[in-house]
């Protein structure tokens, strides 16, 4: 007789199997950026003065607590680096777990490759704990690579272990919210913006209540993880309660996989209008209903991401007197504040640029998903041409990327005239961001040439992601070879507002864009369609 977990080695085996790439590229991609952030910041901050300044100047931000809580030791070198990585490492580890265990879990059902799994000897809850030891063991390599970071750089070895621990248990326990999203949901995205919306609601209630200073703090697991107050007084207790509700999420799922239906939801669909509209029977109305959420959720996040960063500005001058390190690492004079703001800009566009490819890649890479799932056989046994098809998808991902540069500059132009009272430059940075789109079409455009060339290896678009990121946030201070700083098409637009806007370098990367685009149109039209 077989028991509720019979197969489950077998699944892990074959999750590994698929994964080869994608798991080596989160860790790569997550890991190398948490490490060299944790490797730079050293070198920075080498004295006590620079260190006591640092402390006085983020210490007492209020920007600084919404986006990084209240990090302990932030008067210690330890405490510097921990709250210099702690908004990447866990809103990434975060957003790692759910992706990986939501694509191994309610994605197999979606496409019905789960069904065929469990027609042979597989217990009904195999496939979820197969996502749970996935979603663990990539929250540990996390982990793990952060400590032994902290550790190379010779910082407290308690503190090390203890930030280490704290954001492996706070990875645990989105992967157990992710589980139980994938039992509510009916679809993969539907698990994602359950899982997603956990993930922000957790991330600004530590923020709100490390601005006030409150016990708000305490209702989400990112101010459990910080209050075990690495660097500081080390404290394990608060890994109690991350602990429990891992453990506590980790039975909901398990009572909801035994009470749904397989392939359906406790939540279930809710029905559509019964006649479509004209335009959604065309293709590019279709690519636009399938990626509304998609866009919707992006446009959201981006603008309040750059709400965050230009309420960041007015601090950079008191950051930048109290430790002029800051100001080489940004490529500007520390006794010039204009100069200080314009390079900070600059740094926040790119930064940005770079979110915005992560949105570009995940448009263009729909195409894969619906190609895979078997939709797009159904659509192009219609009327509909290939290359119309797959036009419109790419349109909607430049349409997009296009809009959420948008909405990215003028959220950060209405952060920056809040803070500074500066209202006659929202034009200006709204541009300023416009003028890195280039290089997001060119980084898209190669999703599309991919998809179309080689479709089994168009998740190899994210690599280029990985390492136009890696480029724009680390370059400088990594030191990277002009030639392999050259193959960012960012290196290769001008540096705005630092220097003025060129259209020449902008217009080759258009072009560049577009030929990349009519290269993937052409294979898509004479490839064979694949499916699984």
């Amino acid at each position: 007789m077989s028991s509720p977990f019979t197969g489950t080695r077998h699944l892990v085996r074959l999750v590994l199997r698929r994964d080869r790439l994608i798991l080596p590229l989160w860790i790569i991609g997550l890991g190398g950026t948490i490490a060299a952030s944790a490797l730079a910041v050293p070198s920075i901050y080498d004295t006590p003065e620079k260190i006591a300044g640092y402390a006085s100047a983020v210490g007492a931000s209020p920007v600084s607590f919404l986006m990084s809580g209240r990090q302990a030791g932030i008067d210690t070198l330890g405490g510097i680096v921990a709250n210099e990585i702690s908004q990447v490492a866990q809103l990434g580890i975060c957003l790692m777990v759910m992706f990986l265990v939501v694509r191994h879990t309610r994605a197999e059902e979606e496409t019905g490759r789960a069904e065929l799994v469990r027609s042979t000897v597989v217990g009904r809850h195999a496939a979820t704990l197969a996502g749970l030891l996935y979603g663990v063991s990539a929250a540990l390599l996390i982990g793990l690579v952060t400590t032994v970071a902290m550790l190379a750089v010779d910082l407290d070895p308690v503190g090390s272990l203890t930030y280490g621990a704290g954001l492996t248990l706070l990875g645990l326990a989105y992967v157990a919210v992710t589980l139980v999203a994938v039992q509510v949901s009916t679809s993969a995205r539907g698990a994602l913006a359950l899982a997603g919306a956990a993930i922000a609601v957790g991330y600004l209630v530590r923020g709100l209540g490390a601005m006030r200073d409150n016990a708000l703090v305490w209702a989400s697991p990112f101010g459990w993880a910080q209050r075990m107050d690495a660097f500081g007084d080390e404290q394990w207790w608060p890994a109690v309660p991350l602990v429990l509700l891992t453990a506590a999420l980790l039975v909901v799922a398990g009572r909801l996989t035994v009470r749904r239906d397989f392939a359906g939801g406790v939540l279930p669909d809710r029905p559509g209008r019964p006649r479509a509209s004209r335009f959604l029977s065309t293709p590019l109305g279709l690519a636009l209903r399938l990626q509304r959420g998609l866009v919707i959720g992006w446009a959201i996040g981006v603008t309040a991401l750059g709400l965050l960063y230009g309420a960041v500005i007015p601090t950079i001058p008191d950051l930048v007197a109290s430790n002029p390190d800051i100001a080489e690492v940004i490529g500007a004079s520390p006794d010039v504040e204009e100069q200080l703001i314009d390079a900070f800009l600059r740094y926040i566009f790119l930064f940005m640029a770079v979110v915005s490819c992560g949105f570009a890649v995940t448009s263009v890479l729909r195409l894969r998903a619906e190609e895979e799932s078997g939709r797009a056989e159904l659509v192009l046994a219609t009327g509909v041409r290939r290359v119309s098809w797959m036009a419109a998808a790419v349109s909607v991902a430049f349409v997009g990327a296009l809009l959420l540069s948008l909405l990215m500059g003028l959220g950060l132009a209405v952060g920056y005239a809040v803070g500074l009272g500066e209202w006659d430059r929202i034009v200006e940075q709204v541009g300023g961001q416009v003028s890195y789109l280039p290089g997001v079409l060119v980084v898209a455009a190669l999703a599309v040439a991919l998809f179309g060339l080689w479709p089994h290896r168009a998740l190899l678009a994210w690599a280029v992601v990985a390492f136009v990121a890696l480029q724009v946030m680390l370059g400088e201070t990594l030191r990277l070879p002009d030639w392999v700083d050259s193959l960012s098409p960012f290196t290769h637009l001008p540096e705005v507002p630092v220097e003025g806007f060129d259209p020449v370098p902008a217009l080759v990367e258009i072009v560049l864009a577009a030929a990349l685009v009519a290269v993937g149109l052409w294979a898509f039209r004479r490839r064979d369609i694949t499916t699984g």
